[in-house]
């Protein structure tokens, strides 16, 4: 991972500087006063600090600083040397600034120049081809550091005939590339999953085997790789037993919403379940986006407009009866979010008769905390009597992580990150196994949704501060035996 350290620039980077010296109109016959300020300039880093100058005049003079945050001690002084202390306070900004210091004497001015750089923030690159080559297209004020202001935002590189080999970096430093050119170099391999934005790379003239990219993906007309090197998509899991039936990657360039062949919206004002204060829409109302696909991920929303919490519900067209359901998802933060990935039949027959299967479900005031159950008529959380279990997980809302469902005839078990959560067969309780108890035995679809507030995810109140608040969906893939 890419770390930033702190680099406090301490030493006077020399540049080129010159005093100006100006006569004011005067009697023709008045003497030249003699006023030297030395050094003549003054070059400094980010922090807080005070700078010495020797001003020697033949008569009285005054000085003035052209910025508020910059002042000097004494503000004047007489004939001969005094020493004349400047403070500085420290540049939190991200840009460099610059001043003057006026000193005037008789009819003579002098322009002191003042240059303070920004806080330079390092970026860690471990491999040393790579660095030198990013410094000599980046290293923008030549201080021989690559800094995050000089990282930030580039959507274009030239890194050809660097002598790179390992490039393994670039995608963690500038997640946002268009255009690469790493032609001429020594790469034998080169990942690119995570720079889904790509449109323009040029890899000829490497000893390339292999480019490995994101599922479903279609070469960009401004590609171009070695003949004889191959893209190569990730290898799916595939549970023992099983067959991949259905997936959604969210890797079709040509959408910006969730593929209305194979997802559909529900629509709800605030109140419609669990008392929460969402309204549900179709993607979107007016200029308000609630479910957009970018960057090969479905982003789910929730926005405040006026006094409503627009939010998205989707469910998918087809469904299942039985099989292994797995999504790889990153939840949003915030008091008062509530996401899920779960199932309900495709055929309404009343709630909690029909049955609910809660493959995730999180509330941002237990931010590490998730959880699985299921609903059917003899167990479900009006009650009191749901079957449910929830584990911390670690970045929970910081990065993803994998959520399954296996779904027999038998039993329901919920993962996490390959790891069992839950576990539900009826014939392990009193009741046994009848449809009070097993109503999964039907066709179910599977849905995603953020909802704000209500009874769960609002139950310790709810923070608007937080919003929008995006949850992530890598993936959706079904498996059946």
């Amino acid at each position: 991972m890419m770390r930033f350290n702190t680099l406090y620039i301490l030493a006077v980077a020399a540049f080129s500087v010159f005093a100006c010296a100006e006569k004011e109109p005067g009697p023709e016959n008045a003497p030249e006063i003699k006023l030297q300020v030395t050094p003549n300039a003054i070059s400094v880093s980010s922090d807080a600090q005070e700078v010495s100058l020797t001003v020697g005049a033949d008569a009285d003079w005054g000085v003035t600083p052209m910025d508020s945050w910059i002042k000097t001690s004494p503000t004047g002084g007489g004939k001969g040397t005094t020493a004349l202390k400047v403070t500085l306070q420290e540049n939190k900004s991200s840009d460099e600034r610059q001043t003057v210091l006026l000193f005037r004497t008789g009819s003579q001015k002098i322009e002191i120049p003042v240059r303070q750089h920004y806080k330079v923030e390092v970026v860690t690159v471990s491999d040393p081809a790579l660095l030198a080559a990013l410094l000599k297209a980046l290293d923008q004020d030549a201080d021989g550091v690559l800094s995050t202001k000089e990282v930030s935002g580039v959507t274009s590189l030239d890194l050809s005939n660097c002598g790179l080999s390992d490039v393994s970096e670039l995608a963690k430093l500038f997640p946002d590339l268009v255009s690469l050119d790493l032609s001429g170099n020594n790469i034998k391999t080169i990942d690119i999953q995570l720079l889904p934005k790509l449109k323009d790379l040029d890899l000829t003239g490497n000893p390339l085997t292999a480019v490995y990219v994101w599922s479903d993906f279609t070469a960009p007309a401004g590609f171009k790789i070695p003949e004889g090197a191959q893209y190569i998509e990730p290898d799916i899991y595939t549970p023992a037993g099983y067959t991949l039936v259905w997936r959604d990657e969210f890797n079709d360039p040509s959408l910006i919403m969730p593929d209305a062949k194979e997802w559909w919206y529900e629509t709800a004002e605030p109140g419609w379940v669990n008392n929460e204060l969402q309204t549900y829409v179709a993607g979107r109302t007016g200029d308000i986006i609630t479910a957009d696909v970018s960057d090969g991920t479905l982003k789910i929303r929730a926005i405040k407009s006026g006094n409503r919490v627009y939010s998205a519900r989707v469910n998918t067209r087809k469904n299942w009866t039985y099989g292994y359901f797995e999504a790889r998802l990153k939840l949003p933060k915030g008091k008062g979010t509530w996401p899920a990935f779960w199932m309900m039949p495709s055929v309404w027959s009343g709630w909690p008769e029909g049955g609910e299967i809660d493959i995730m479900e999180h509330v941002g005031c237990v931010p590490t905390e998730v959880s699985s159950s299921i609903h059917c008529k003899s167990y479900y959380h009006a009650i009191g009597t749901q079957k449910t279990a929830a584990r911390k997980i670690a970045g929970v809302m910081d990065e993803f992580h994998t959520y399954a469902l296996e779904w027999t005839p038998e039993y329901i078990k919920t993962y996490v990150d390959g790891k069992q959560l839950f576990y539900y067969n009826p014939d392990d309780y009193s009741q046994g196994r009848n449809a009070n108890t097993w109503p999964f035995n039907k066709p179910f679809e599977l849905k995603l949704n953020l909802a704000w507030g209500g009874d769960w995810g609002g139950m310790m109140g709810v923070d608007e501060s937080c919003l929008p608040a995006t949850y992530e969906i890598d993936y959706v893939r079904v498996f059946q035996k």
